[in-house]
């Protein structure tokens, strides 16, 4: 007898419909492993990453002007706000920090 073939998770992906509301894209994305996207050829890997040292490099110059808001829940937040006062310093500075660093080290990665 045959042994049922196995239907891959990657196959059949469909894409979010042009101009998703973010709820969508969170949706599908949740939904999504970045390994599956990948072999499915829907994104593909920069390996160039003179771009981004390079603005990691003008970051350094240039004043906090840009404003960036992002939902975290109730909980995370108030855990923020806590380690930033353990270190004596805002919470948006602490998480303006985090963001830098991980930007950084994204950036290194081949």
């Amino acid at each position: 007898m045959k042994a049922p073939k196995a239907k891959s998770k990657a196959a059949g992906i469909r894409l979010p419909r042009k101009g998703a509301s973010h709820a969508e894209l969170s949706d599908f994305f949740d939904r999504h492993d970045g390994v599956d996207l990948l072999d499915q050829g829907i994104v593909e890997i920069d390996p160039d990453h003179a771009d981004l040292e390079s603005m990691l490099l003008e970051y350094w110059s240039q004043p906090n002007t840009k404003q960036l808001n992002i939902r975290i829940p109730a909980t995370a937040k108030l855990m923020i706000e806590r380690l930033a006062k353990r270190k004596t310093i805002e919470a948006s500075t602490l998480v303006r920090m985090w963001v830098i660093e991980c930007m950084r080290r994204e950036a290194m990665q081949p």
